[in-house]
């Protein structure tokens, strides 16, 4: 008599299940380090959507914009050049007026924080964002000021790092408005 079996032991069920976990394990943290690398160069993008913006509302509306940072955290800023939009709140004006100024208030993703370029070095950890709108007025360091002709007032640079990921630095030339991304390298020339 020919007996066909129909199913699988225990033994071989676990066998492949240990096999699965095993492989699992290995390929996870090459899996992560991409996903993060993926990260940080999506938050260049957006970092440079918004140096974007901010040129081209500092031309359309003929008055100089600040892009801001909270180094060590994730947050960035865009509003006009003025102590009014960087003292905590909203002028008043501005909140009425039908052609209002752009204010961006945002942050990067969690785990994705800014290093002014100068202080890449230190190695500073990344951290959480602080929730938009809580942001202490003196917290915010300019990183660039866009100028109603559309250039800036001088090179401007920023490091974006996350754990487990290559940082990045962000430039942009001065009078060209040429910005470029490059992986950051400890040590070298800022």
């Amino acid at each position: 008599m020919n007996r066909t079996r129909r199913g699988y032991t225990l033994f071989e069920v676990l066998l492949v299940m240990a096999i699965l976990v095993i492989l699992a394990a290995i390929t996870y943290p090459t899996l992560d380090s991409m996903y993060a690398g993926y990260k940080v160069q999506a938050a260049a993008d957006e970092v440079r959507g918004a140096w974007a913006s901010a040129r081209a509302r500092a031309v359309d509306e003929g008055r100089a914009y600040r892009f801001a940072v909270v180094p060590g955290k994730g947050n960035f800023r865009v509003a006009p050049d003025t102590a009014d939009y960087w003292q905590g709140s909203e002028p008043h004006s501005a909140q009425n007026s039908g052609n209002a100024p752009l204010i961006l208030d945002d942050h990067l993703p969690k785990g994705i924080s800014f290093v002014m370029l100068e202080g890449a070095q230190s190695g500073s950890p990344a951290a959480d964002t602080i929730v938009a709108g809580h942001v202490d007025p003196a917290s915010w360091s300019t990183v660039v000021t866009f100028l109603p002709d559309g250039t800036v007032r001088d090179n401007a640079g920023i490091v974006i790092r996350m754990p487990g990921a290559r940082a990045l630095v962000l430039r942009l030339r001065a009078l060209t408005g040429v910005v470029s991304v490059r992986p950051y390298q400890e040590g070298a020339r800022p």
